[in-house]
């Protein structure tokens, strides 16, 4: 699905900074073509974290008058669900180590990312990697010895 928001872009310190009306977050770039390419990004990501978690988007909005001295750009991305890199809650639970339950409580804790499709659980790639690359241990964290 196609998903078209207005940003405002102005030049930083560091680069060219670019954030979105209507929606929380901003990003840079160190030229225009740059923050143009990380605003695709951000927006992508953006949206497919607000479909994985069932939410609407705030609508967009059109017309917007730069609030920093820039200039509005429009951003229009392809976030289709399908094309993220994932897993169904089974492979998941199978490369953790852990219960197909125990998946189910960690994507509804946020320890993981995913979503459901009709009767299809899917869990993103990168959270189940980002998972095992946290290096916890298993259990309760033990009491610190009194000295």
């Amino acid at each position: 699905m196609q998903y078209t928001y207005e940003f405002e872009m102005w030049r930083g310190e560091a680069g060219w900074c670019i954030a979105p009306f209507g929606l929380n977050g901003a990003t840079q770039g160190e030229d225009v073509a740059d923050a143009c390419e990380s605003a695709a990004d951000w927006l992508r990501e953006t949206v497919r974290d607000y479909v994985m978690r069932g939410q609407a988007l705030p609508p967009a909005s059109f017309g917007n008058a730069p609030k920093r001295g820039g200039v509005t750009v429009v951003v229009s991305v392809d976030a289709a669900m399908s094309e993220i890199p994932r897993m169904s809650a089974a492979e998941a639970a199978h490369a953790l180590g852990v219960t197909r339950p125990r998946v189910t409580a960690m994507l509804a804790s946020g320890l993981l990312d995913g979503w459901r499709d009709g009767r299809n659980t899917w869990v993103t790639k990168a959270s189940v990697r980002a998972r095992l690359a946290d290096e916890r241990k298993a259990g309760r964290p033990r009491a610190a010895a009194a000295k």
